[in-house]
């Protein structure tokens, strides 16, 4: 184990690589970077080249060297809990990032030790808590968890746009937006239903947003809820990414304990969206998934203290193909385990309690030539 102090806070990479446990388990730790201020609550995570970069709860932002998951090195952080209070969203462009707070904002990330602040939008009325967000063209979309999914227009990334809007609480019943995802004209959208809080069914809702003749956004007062499935396994719906016609989904009843889902959905049909896959999580930890992303034939879960690997080849039969739980490193339990990525074997995910980022070698030969 390795110490180096940090200013005020405490810098700690553990390298723990064990031959004998890779024979036995699907996945080994091969690192664990821990800096309170840097990785303030970690929520999301994506990776540009070998760069990682990490949005924290509590008003954090970092970016972190990955070329070498062995020993991860923080290059740059701002730890602000006024101005980055809910950082928990992130999305890159050519030498740009776009982080959702309370607020939108743009930073130019052409030199990754010295980013700069360009512009951020605030509209406290319908911008809150971002907590997804999608791209196409010109255009990104964001859920914002107090009701509202908003477009903002980054043709000039320096200087975004708010351009569109619509409460879809009050007008769809989509309570708590946690994500959005993209098919074709749609918008695709869950609901948690706070996450096992209320009797309330979860919900994946379709939304045409976008003119496809004309390829541009439609304007907001045209947007049309299409489409919407409900059901008990969606309950603490938070995570969607979607993969050819079908929407993949990770529901955590994280403020009840009572675990979750890894759920499938059939969008082929936006008016008839159609649930036909839900597969337990972890139930050994008694949470959800609060992360997944799709890899190749994969989908990679992170929830509590577990990661597991779903086989998605067939999507109407999904395969739990490994899990594993890190008591040790995600000690903070609860929805620590927040959102995680996959590259070339490896697993980089968020420790939002732990205030660390965890690497972890994919060590099933399986699991990495479908995710490869």
């Amino acid at each position: 184990m390795m110490k180096i102090v940090c200013g005020a806070s405490l810098l700690i990479v553990f390298a723990m690589v064990s031959p004998s446990a890779a024979d036995e388990r699907p996945f080994s730790v091969v690192s664990v970077l821990t800096h309170q201020h840097a990785f303030d609550r970690p929520h999301d995570i994506e990776l540009q080249g070998d760069l990682a970069f990490v949005p924290g709860k509590g008003g954090s932002l970092a970016i972190v060297d990955i070329k070498n998951p062995r020993q991860p090195r923080i290059v740059w952080h701002r730890h602000d809990p006024d101005e980055l209070e809910e950082a928990e969203t992130v999305l890159l462009a050519k030498d740009r990032l776009y982080l959702g707070t309370h607020d939108f904002h743009s930073i130019d990330i052409t030199d990754s030790g010295q980013p700069v602040f360009q512009a951020h939008i605030t509209d406290r009325s319908r911008m809150l808590r971002i907590n997804g967000m999608v791209r196409r063209g010109d255009t990104i979309l964001t859920a914002c968890k107090d009701g509202w999914l908003n477009a903002v227009d980054v043709s000039l990334a320096a200087e975004p746009r708010l351009v569109g809007g619509r409460n879809i609480r009050e007008e769809y019943g989509v309570g708590w937006p946690h994500d959005v995802d993209l098919y074709q004209q749609y918008a695709v959208v869950p609901d948690p239903q706070r996450f096992g809080l209320l009797e309330e069914l979860g919900k994946l809702a379709v939304i045409r947003v976008w003119d496809p003749a004309a390829n541009r956004l439609l304007p907001s007062e045209d947007w049309e809820l299409v489409g919407l499935v409900s059901s008990n396994e969606l309950i603490g719906a938070n995570r969607v990414q979607v993969s050819g016609h079908h929407a993949y989904v990770g529901a955590s009843t994280t403020e009840t304990g009572n675990g979750g889902q890894f759920i499938v959905v059939d969008v082929s049909t936006p008016s008839s969206p159609r649930q036909i896959a839900a597969v337990p999580f972890a139930e050994d930890d008694g949470r959800g998934p609060n992360g997944l992303t799709i890899a190749g034939q994969v989908v990679f879960l992170a929830g509590g203290q577990s990661v597991e690997a779903i086989d998605v080849s067939d999507p109407s039969r999904p395969m739990k193909l490994a899990g594993q739980r890190f008591k040790k490193e995600l000690a903070g339990a609860r929805d620590s385990g927040h959102d995680l990525i996959y590259r070339d074997g490896y697993l980089f995910v968020t420790g939002q309690n732990d205030h660390c980022l965890l690497t972890l070698r994919v060590e099933s030969q399986r699991i990495r030539d479908l995710a490869d």
